[in-house]
């Protein structure tokens, strides 16, 4: 069982960052995942926000999380009314390209260097994605 952190979200931001190497600047919002004793184990950072889309930056084992998602989906698509949600990670990231693809995202594309010498790769899943991203994290 799993509990989602609101409020913290320059602790969470350092944290993700920390996991994937990449410092945030405000503006952005985040919330963690805890575990049972309380111990952050996952975070979300949305950045980049333009009034119809949406980056998400996320790291952690806690982000497999059903109750995660539906918070995510409920940030993005109704809080935000975004139309897009975007998703950068490394190409050599294979966790990660395993967890967009489970979720129904769409390759985009390669991003040359984004990573300093890494390639990234560029996912995203918009509104008329949510009924089978949905079905597949049975949510």
């Amino acid at each position: 069982m799993t509990a989602l952190l609101f409020g913290h979200e320059q602790s969470v931001a350092e944290w993700v960052g920390r996991q994937n190497g990449k410092a945030f600047e405000p503006p952005y919002a985040a919330f963690g995942v805890l575990d049972n004793e309380g111990t952050l184990v996952g975070g979300f950072v949305f950045t980049g926000y333009t009034g119809s889309s949406i980056e998400l930056s996320l790291a952690g084992g806690g982000c497999l999380s059903r109750g995660a998602w539906r918070a995510v989906l409920d940030y993005v698509f109704r809080q935000r009314g975004c139309a897009r949600l975007q998703v950068h990670t490394s190409r050599r990231n294979k966790r990660m390209k395993k967890i967009v693809a489970r979720g129904a995202f769409h390759f985009e594309g390669i991003a040359r260097r984004l990573y300093g010498k890494d390639d990234g790769v560029t996912y995203s899943l918009i509104a008329d994605d949510l009924p089978k991203f949905r079905e597949r994290w049975k949510l």
